[in-house]
């Protein structure tokens, strides 16, 4: 009966984004098209006019980048990062949305202060069908179960309609407890349904380090896969989630402000799949805007292909990384080897050179299906 549920969840969702023109449906085959085939000249021609589109775009309809107008090269557009968007905010929105439907995005302010942009109604549904495409190659499908772990703030919240709909089971860190824990496991258990939990790295860790101190057996229970996010996953945690949920686990590396950049997609190694169908992602140095070399770690600088609301050209996140070519899911394209913590989180030695005493991965993710 559960299965029945879900294949009717799944009919329904594709069902109704065919009635509203199919755009959703549309958004996933171009993602999955483009990545599938990264390295044809079909996928290359596509990109390069993503991207030239967007600073064609940008430069004809925002004050900020009017002066950009005749270049066509990526690289001579500046870096900007939040502040430089908070400061200008006025200069970086569109005129051709100004008076468009659009959605807020806010962030927590996790790097001292709250960033808020907007975004048109294409990047909020290429948004959603990067999400289901991605999570989609992890075990997650549309009408499973989604656990969803993380601190519910009231703006976050989803009302029960809305959880009905999803299939979403809202699981508060904010609540985490011996008590509220032994009553998760016990929901877990007692649930039938093909489930996937999309959680915090340190959730989970809290979550097992539950189960070690109560001494559990592995937890009988039909979930898919666990998808990590926010920050980095050890190791040891993720040997325990195998342990105890007899599943497999995957990082994901995203921001709010401009959506998935990448997700682990293989079992056989941990680099994560950049997103190129919808990014375009440069490692830049750490104090100079200059390309690094594969395996060498920089900044994490994003091109947001879609948002004309309020364009992202060359967005410095605040994270670094290192990109290879090892290990690629689609076809020799970049991966992230790893994703590390932000600029405040380096520490020099004697000689300068730095160290991060916390791998981390950032942000606060908002619901995207």
């Amino acid at each position: 009966m559960k299965q029945l549920a879900e294949k009717l969840r799944n009919k329904i969702f594709w069902s109704l984004d065919a009635l509203k023109g199919g755009k959703l449906i549309a958004h996933y085959r171009d993602i999955a098209q483009i990545l599938e085939n990264y390295d044809t000249p079909e996928s290359q021609k596509r990109r390069a006019n993503l991207l030239k589109q967007l600073l064609k775009h940008a430069s004809a309809t925002t004050e900020f980048y009017k002066e950009y107008k005749n270049l066509q090269n990526l690289e001579d557009f500046p870096v900007i990062d939040k502040c430089i968007i908070r400061d200008n905010f006025d200069a970086f929105q569109s005129t051709e949305y100004i008076d468009k439907s659009k959605q807020k995005v806010s962030t927590s302010g996790s790097s001292g202060t709250p960033f808020m942009v907007y975004q048109n109604s294409n990047k909020v549904i290429r948004n959603r069908a990067d999400t289901i495409y991605l999570q989609g190659i992890v075990g997650f499908k549309i009408g499973y179960r989604l656990y969803y772990i993380r601190q519910w703030l009231e703006k976050f919240r989803l009302n029960s309609l809305t959880r009905r709909m999803r299939n979403i089971e809202m699981v508060n860190v904010a609540d985490f407890s011996d008590n509220y824990l032994e009553k998760l496991i016990a929901n877990l258990r007692k649930d039938t349904s093909t489930k996937v939990l999309l959680s915090y790295s340190s959730a989970l860790r809290e979550i097992c380090n539950y189960l070690e101190r109560v001494s559990a057996k592995p937890i009988e229970t039909n979930i898919s896969s666990i998808i990590a996010m926010a920050e980095g996953l050890s190791d040891d945690t993720r040997d325990k989630l195998i342990k105890y949920f007899n599943t497999d686990v995957y990082l994901r590396y995203s921001n709010q402000e401009n959506g998935i950049l990448s997700l682990q997609l293989s079992k056989i190694n941990n680099s994560l799949q950049i997103n190129w169908a919808s990014y375009y992602i440069e490692i830049l140095h750490p104090e100079k805007d200059i390309p690094m070399e594969y395996g060498e770690l920089g900044r994490v600088v994003v091109t947001d292909l879609f948002n004309y609301c309020i364009p992202f050209i060359r967005y410095d996140t605040g994270d670094f990384a290192i990109m290879t070519q090892d290990g690629a899911f689609f076809n020799e394209s970049p991966a992230f080897l790893r994703v590390e913590g932000r600029k405040m989180d380096i520490i020099y030695d004697t000689q300068g050179l730095s160290w991060y005493p916390v791998t981390t991965f950032i942000t606060w993710n908002r619901i995207l299906i």
